[in-house]
């Protein structure tokens, strides 16, 4: 799909808010370079002490080339042919995001260290840590907003081939199929970590510093509590307990579905993720039975389902009256 100059032009757009706080770092530099302590403090230990220092010229060089690399990628992003819009959007977020949180560690260090003797003088970071990330997701969010809609796929025409499974539906009837899958135990296991390194943060320094942890296993856990549904409309899944967000894929754009194995090695991982050829994504819960629904773009969407031999009869006939005169 050729990118129109309109859009091109928001790509542009938005790896400029995503380097801006880049900038940030060496243009404020010098202004505050005489009210800061030198070397900086980098680390604390449980205790709240500094136990790591580097210079203000280390430091910023070094959170330069922390935001130089996804902004390289980013520029990739908008400067390749061929690339789909929703890669460009997801790479120059990204990037946002990252270059967001070096210009927030950067104001965070100044902030605690403005007009202080020595690094040992200066406290440790504690509410101003939960700042940093919303305020990196926050960036990230609106450079990937600032990159523009991401274009309908093509219209898919006529009905799914003829050997395969329907449901045997009157003319006019509604159907609807609608499921939760349960949480993958892999996500547990891998949760109960995260809260242990949680508890000994809030108990060995402060419930802050233990905070963003907190809120990463919330995340999880709301991210892989979904609801998977089909209906007249098309395929929905939905996250959180209140279904939001949530990635629609139109019936307009479905060709056919069938079952499927889903092998979770090919995706790399549990969740909504992309496969590894970059030729599908998918609501991947765990291994075993699945949905395929193959794509007007040439790509294909796959989701755990518990059976997907029904959800793709259902898919298949919805497509039929659809499509069917």
């Amino acid at each position: 799909m050729t990118e129109r100059p309109r859009n091109r032009v928001s790509l542009w757009w938005a790896f400029a808010l995503a380097a801006a706080p880049a900038a940030l770092v060496p243009l404020t530099g010098p202004i505050w370079r005489d009210r800061l302590p030198d070397p900086l403090p980098s680390h604390w230990d449980f205790a709240g002490r500094v136990d790591g220092t580097t210079g203000v010229g280390a430091m910023v060089t070094m959170l330069l080339v922390v935001a130089a690399v996804p902004l390289a990628a980013a520029l990739v992003a908008v400067l390749a042919p061929g690339l789909r819009r929703r890669v460009r959007r997801a790479v120059i977020g990204i990037a946002g995001a990252v270059t967001g949180g070096t210009a927030a560690i950067w104001l965070m260090t100044v902030a605690l260290s403005l007009d202080v003797a020595t690094a040992a003088e200066v406290p440790s970071p504690s509410w101003h840590i939960m700042v940093l990330l919303l305020g990196a997701a926050g960036w990230g969010a609106l450079v990937a907003r600032a990159c523009g809609t991401v274009p309908e796929e093509p219209a898919a025409t006529g009905p799914p081939p003829a050997g395969l499974a329907r449901l045997d539906l009157a003319p006019g009837q509604r159907a609807v199929w609608s499921e939760t899958p349960p949480m993958p135990r892999a996500a547990w296991i891998a949760l109960v970590p995260l809260l242990v390194v949680a508890v000994v943060l809030a108990v060995g320094v402060n419930a802050w510093a233990a905070a963003p942890l907190l809120v990463g296993a919330v995340a999880v856990l709301l991210m892989l509590r979904t609801r998977f549904t089909v209906d007249a409309r098309g395929v929905t899944v939905g996250f959180g307990p209140w279904g939001r967000p949530r990635v629609r894929i139109p019936m307009r754009e479905i060709v056919s579905a069938a079952p499927t194995t889903v092998h979770v090695f090919e995706w790399g991982g549990w969740g909504y993720r992309y496969s590894l050829d970059g030729r599908g994504r998918g609501l991947i819960l765990r291994g075993g039975p699945g949905v395929r629904l193959e794509l007007s773009s040439g790509r294909c969407f796959v989701a755990t389902v518990r059976d997907p031999e029904t959800v793709s009869a259902l898919v298949n006939s919805l497509l039929d009256s659809a499509r069917t005169p």
